[in-house]
């Protein structure tokens, strides 16, 4: 693989530079320092607030990005709170130790948590997160021999440093410390494939099985994630505190945080900050609206939906995104004009064969017994009148469907008992009937999104941006820029994806699709909402994917592009095949004329 220098920003980014996020959230953060330093309440107000980001920031990830509703936070971060107060005050352990036992805990409790996440719907576990936050009030004022019931727990020490307790400003330093390493280590994880995988999940599951993501695996991280900086946030909390009981941890805390991200900026690394400024400081700051918290909470979330549906964060994002289009002068980036279309590197195409293939779905049968041979390196097209079963048979090539009865072996492996992460792991990647990228990321990310069966550093190595990361990434970067160049699209890799036209963002998938260098590809209807020049720009471009090695096989309604560009046609009708052969054969066929026209063979 060859390796590019790191190309500039285009001139839209660099206009955006200063964000208005950054200089609202850099002028907050001022803000509270100087009144930490002006009295002691204000250090002991922002210090709590501190705590609360740092939770907040656990959740952003469950719930933001990773679009799992869970109304349990506040549960955890008491039991986090419990496990520092019993380690340090029964059991003599200094902070340090507690404050990792915390961590571990509030990570076991969440992801126990969160395996009934991984078959239910979202409403049936924001049940359970509900019925888990009253319960673990319930149980701790059980357990008073531990917990000391309603009285709590008291006399909890705070964190120590060789010797010398850290408390008052000492204490915020190390909690902002802690937050801010945090938000380095996430933002960090959040910009490469693991936070692309679970923007993709909160979208729907397939686009992530088709990149070869482990769904089940992926959301139990982000559980664990979110219960372990819940748990640490606890053991801060019951520091900061000195005493913890159950009266900490009623019901409406845990909505708090759930309001915090929701309305602070959900999927925004700015939202939490914000959040918790809006709805934990200025409230505290306003002493006659804290017994109307869970009104103001009501009022909020209404006003919010209607006016700032993205929140605080993604109000700011989009008066900023206004700025950037402003300053947009001219549409060619400053390091696209550089960047060359190069041919992908050779592969060794993967052979499909399909045999008497049949799927039924209830009482309607779909495919009947259909059977295809498709040789390496060609390009198969898939053609038919709709509702002839063209979908279906891809979706049961890539894994989505499983076969009633029949057989898909794709370079050799029995590939109709797998499913699509697996079917994507044997170098098989795949685009949609309709076009699934992620609108809010840029076109670069949605393409670098591709890369994830390839790339090999770990998500540690991610989050702490170590060597084996960097190299890769920008190895990645550089040619995700090439297959953009290819596509010809370079110009729009910093532009949101969703601001790309309906042609162009299935040249986007195309892009992604190349980048995990597949041995098979599937397309699905390419040049739906393409002009006549995008038709035989895609053409030339399926005839280079051609060229390397790469199988194609595509569904598509465009007769003259697959009589142009194809080696082999299959024509299905109602669910069977009725001619396999060249375009010419096929499209010369009766039975394939009186199909498509109508009329009788």
């Amino acid at each position: 693989m060859e390796h590019a220098a790191p190309m500039p920003p285009p001139p839209a980014v660099r206009a955006r530079l200063p964000a208005l996020t950054t200089v609202v959230c850099a002028a907050l953060i001022a803000a509270g320092l100087a009144a930490a330093l002006s009295s002691s309440y204000f250090l002991m107000l922002m210090t709590f607030a501190a705590i609360y980001v740092l939770a907040a920031m656990g959740l952003n990830l469950l719930t933001g990005y990773a679009g799992i509703v869970s109304v349990a936070h506040g549960a955890l971060i008491c039991v986090g709170s419990y496990a520092c107060a019993i380690a340090t005050v029964r059991l003599g352990w200094s902070f340090w130790p507690a404050a990792a036992l915390s961590a571990a805990v509030g990570m076991g409790f969440s992801a126990l948590l969160g395996l009934p996440a991984l078959r239910l719907s979202s409403w049936y576990f924001v049940l359970i997160t509900i019925a888990f936050s009253l319960s673990v009030t319930a149980m701790i004022n059980d357990l008073r021999a531990l917990t000391g019931g309603y009285g709590g727990i008291v006399g909890i020490p705070p964190p120590a440093l060789f010797g010398l307790p850290l408390e008052g400003f000492a204490l915020l330093a190390l909690v902002a410390a802690a937050t801010a390493l945090l938000w380095w280590a996430m933002r960090n994880l959040l910009h490469s494939r693991v936070g692309w995988a679970l923007q993709s999940i909160r979208e729907g599951d397939v686009r992530a099985q088709a990149n070869g993501v482990s769904t089940a695996r992926l959301r139990l991280f982000a559980f664990a994630f979110s219960g372990a900086i819940a748990g640490l946030a606890g053991a801060f909390f019951a520091s900061a505190k000195t005493v913890v009981t159950p009266e900490d941890f009623s019901f409406d805390f845990s909505i708090f945080f759930l309001f915090v991200v929701v309305l602070g900026g959900g999927a925004r690394l700015a939202g939490p900050l914000l959040g918790v400024a809006a709805f934990y400081v200025l409230p505290e700051l306003l002493g006659s609206l804290k017994e109307y918290r869970m009104i103001a909470y009501g009022v909020g979330l209404l006003a919010f939906s209607v006016l700032l549906p993205e929140g605080l964060a993604g109000a700011l994002a989009a008066i900023d995104e206004r700025r950037a289009q402003r300053a947009r002068l001219a549409p060619a980036a400053d390091g696209a004009a550089a960047v060359q279309a190069q041919p992908a590197p050779a592969v060794a195409g993967m052979a499909v064969d399909v045999r008497e293939l049949v799927k039924d779905f209830g009482g309607v049968r779909a495919l009947d017994g259909v059977s295809v041979n498709v040789r390496p390196g060609h390009i198969h097209a898939i053609v038919g009148p709709n509702g002839s079963g063209k979908t279906t048979l891809l979706n049961l090539i890539s894994g989505f469907y499983r076969p009633t009865s029949g057989a898909v072996d794709l370079g050799g492996v029995p590939a109709h008992t797998h499913g699509p992460t697996d079917i994507a792991r044997l170098g098989v990647q795949r685009t949609f009937q309709t076009p699934r990228l992620m609108g809010e990321l840029s076109v670069l990310d949605n393409v670098r999104f591709g890369g994830y069966v390839r790339e090999r550093a770990s998500g540690l190595e991610l989050a702490l941006r170590l060597p084996r990361a960097l190299h890769e990434s920008r190895a990645f970067d550089a040619e995700a820029m090439r297959l953009l160049a290819t596509v010809g699209l370079a110009a729009r890799a910093h532009e949101r994806a969703a601001l790309l036209p309906h042609g162009q963002q299935r040249l986007v998938e195309i892009a992604r699709a190349l980048l995990g260098r597949p041995r098979l590809l599937l397309l699905d209807e390419p040049a739906a909402g393409l002009s006549l020049g995008e038709l035989d720009e895609l053409g030339a471009l399926m005839r280079a994917i051609r060229g390397t090695g790469i199988t194609l096989v595509m569904v598509e309604h465009h007769i003259e592009l697959v009589a142009d560009i194809a080696d082999t046609v299959t024509v299905l009708d109602r669910g069977r095949v009725l001619a396999e052969g060249t375009p010419q054969q096929v499209f010369a066929d009766p039975a394939v004329i009186a199909a498509y026209t109508g009329g009788s063979a």
